[in-house]
């Protein structure tokens, strides 16, 4: 259990240092937050934190071939990585609180809006970053 939740800490960083390692740590955490909600409602989204951030095309920095993402790495001494790791740990830890609530998706604003992202289940905005909440009904 403990090398699953190291696992996922690490994983989860890494996600959060891709998609927003230029953000506030509001935003960081947001992301962080998005992962842990589509843990909470798997099924589609996959099972557990692995199975949720490398379920294909779903964390591009992770699954797409084509994101330049892909092949980044953080380095040990730089600081957003190390706050990408504080806010992972506070998510697998279960410390963390979710400053979009109810959000399960995002994109940053310099891509072009995807079309699932509809005013109707927008939660916010935290820097470049739009966050939603694809299961509202």
């Amino acid at each position: 259990m403990i090398k699953e939740q190291a696992a996922n800490m690490v994983f989860m960083a890494l996600v959060i240092w891709r998609e927003a390692r230029g953000e506030c740590r509001e935003a960081k955490e947001a992301v962080a937050g998005c992962i842990l909600n589509r843990v909470e409602f798997s099924g589609w989204w996959g099972s557990g934190a692995m199975g949720v951030m490398f379920k294909k095309w779903q964390i591009s920095s992770l699954t797409d071939p084509k994101d330049k993402q892909l092949t980044k790495w953080p380095s040990s001494i730089d600081p957003s990585w190390r706050e990408c790791l504080d806010v992972a740990d506070q998510a697998v830890s279960g410390k963390l609180v979710h400053p979009a609530p109810g959000a399960d998706s995002y994109f940053d604003i310099s891509r072009l809006n995807p079309d699932w992202a509809t005013d109707e289940i927008f939660v916010r905005q935290i820097g470049r970053i739009k966050f939603y909440n694809t299961d509202r009904k």
